[in-house]
């Protein structure tokens, strides 16, 4: 592992210029009528899964003010969304636990829990998704009772009300039962994936299921612990342990526009015997290898060029690997021994599951055609964890991939987020000795240019979690039992 890393902080030196940057200009990802209008509305911030854009957020040289809030019941909210801001400018923040939901409201500096509201969950449901609707509604799940909750304000435009159960949806079990990998299409239909290896819409409006659709015959048709990607034009894409899948959605029907098979467990690993959401996800949490790729896809350009990209689970490194999206180009040959819709390939020099690190877990963050992968080292990193965050470009001209930096350094365990207004990619882990630290590596060159301290306990952990921008460029991250949240005080500043 030295000798990897030596090499890699070498690459960094040379590869680390600001020429580099210019992939890292940001696209624009569709505006979603249905979703809230706010910065971050659902998880991976947008139905491209891209977890970037064009927001205000800390800055180098910033003094910044950490607070840190118990979530009752000692539950972990991984994924936080952020609904509308209110009129007086406050805006809520809603963390998904798996005992409840707890609203949380920010203004200015000030950060406090309004309330919490208790949901019957199974122990191992884990109901942690969320989504900010733009009529006011919070949609969360409910596995024990096939349900969809959808809750909002006890009053409208009222910051210090609680959130109330306005209405449920539930599935019938004929249709098959519901897992927590949801997310809103642009016109208006829950799209979720099913247990049994399906795809189901339901109506936001009429609450009825309108479609169902198989992702795929036998081991390609069940996804374990990944959610999806999809766009404006309908198309969604899901990975499963042997396949890419895109299937297209009209409002009426699915489906299957095409299907890619691809060793996502890597060589020499064997499909297990007995198909288990909770026997892989424990694998993925105790760092085996063969767990194939644990991330959401996510989209890159536009639905005729661009691509779609991922995470897989081989070892000693992690690949992170690209799909067309639409029509192959006629002229591409594809990669020797793949099929030929793989549009790249290329070893993440830090990320792997080898030694005490993990195979990828907390998606990538893409912002143009920079994509940035962290190492990930479990629930419970040490004093000691495998470090490492790197930038990747995809280069539509080439048709290839490139690395542009990699930093030893740095230690990211959760989702990075970026932000191409302030030219940084924010991260949490541990930093200097036991301490845990809040970080911004430079976009361009992967330096370290905001270092904010946390404490050595194990309360400030983030355990795989997403970094949610707020409208008003603060940042909260949910941590072990609590969450927490980063707020530029410029308030001194002249």
């Amino acid at each position: 592992m030295r000798k990897l890393l030596g090499t890699v902080a070498v690459l960094a030196g040379l590869l680390a210029v600001p020429l580099q940057s210019q992939g890292a200009q940001q696209g624009p990802v569709p505006e979603h009528p249905h979703l809230a209008r706010s910065s971050w509305p659902l998880f991976h911030r947008d139905a491209y899964a891209s977890a970037s854009g064009d927001l205000p957020s800390l800055r180098a040289g910033d003094r910044v003010r950490v607070t840190r809030l118990d979530n009752p019941e000692s539950g972990t909210s991984p994924w936080t969304v952020f609904p509308a801001p209110y009129a007086d400018g406050s805006q809520a923040m809603i963390a998904n636990t798996q005992y409840g939901v707890v609203k949380f409201l920010m203004k200015g500096p000030e950060f406090r829990q309004i309330s919490y509201l208790d949901l019957p969950r199974g122990r191992w449901d884990f109901d942690w998704n969320v989504a900010a609707l733009r009529n006011g509604e919070i949609v969360v799940t409910n596995i024990a009772r096939n349900q969809f909750v959808l809750l909002r304000d006890a009053r409208p435009d009222c910051p210090s009300c609680e959130l109330v159960a306005a209405r449920t949806i539930t599935v019938p079990k004929s249709a098959g039962e519901i897992t927590i990998h949801f997310s809103i299409s642009y016109d208006g239909h829950i799209l979720v994936l099913m247990e049994g290896g399906r795809i189901a819409a339901v109506s936001l409006a009429t609450g009825k299921v309108v479609a169902t659709h198989p992702l795929g015959e036998g081991a390609a048709g069940y996804a374990y612990h990944n959610a999806f990607a999809h766009d404006e034009t309908g198309r969604i894409f899901i990975t499963t342990q042997s396949a890419v899948t895109a299937i297209d959605w009209d409002g009426r029907a699915f489906r299957t526009a095409w299907s890619a098979p691809y060793n996502f467990r890597g060589p020499g690993c064997k499909e297990p015997r007995r198909q288990s959401r909770l026997r892989e996800r424990l694998k993925a949490i105790r760092g085996q290898r063969c767990t194939g790729t644990g991330t959401t896809p996510s989209l890159i350009g536009d639905a005729a060029s661009g691509v779609v990209v991922m995470v897989d689970g081989h070892a000693p490194r992690n690949n992170l690997v690209a799909f067309w999206r639409g029509a192959i180009p006629p002229d591409w040959r594809g990669l020797p021994g793949e099929d030929r819709r793989l549009a790249g390939r290329i070893a993440l020099p830090l990320s792997t599951p080898e030694d005490e690190g993990h195979t990828a877990e907390n998606s990538p963050a893409v912002l143009g055609n920079a994509v940035f992968v962290a190492q990930w080292a479990g629930f419970n990193p040490d004093c000691t964890p495998p470090r490492g965050v790197q930038r990747v470009d995809w280069d539509p001209a080439a048709r290839a991939f490139r690395l542009v930096w990699a930093n030893p350094q740095a230690h990211f365990n959760g989702i990075p987020t970026v932000s191409s207004r302030t030219g940084l990619v924010y991260g949490t882990g541990r930093g200097e000795g036991c301490a845990h630290a809040y970080r911004g590596l430079d976009i361009a060159t992967g330096r370290i240019l905001l270092d904010v301290p946390l404490g050595e306990g194990k309360e400030w952990t983030d355990q795989g979690n997403q970094q949610a921008i707020a409208d008003d460029g603060s940042i909260v991250v949910g941590v072990r039992e609590g969450t927490m949240r980063l707020f530029a005080d410029r308030s001194s500043v002249q």
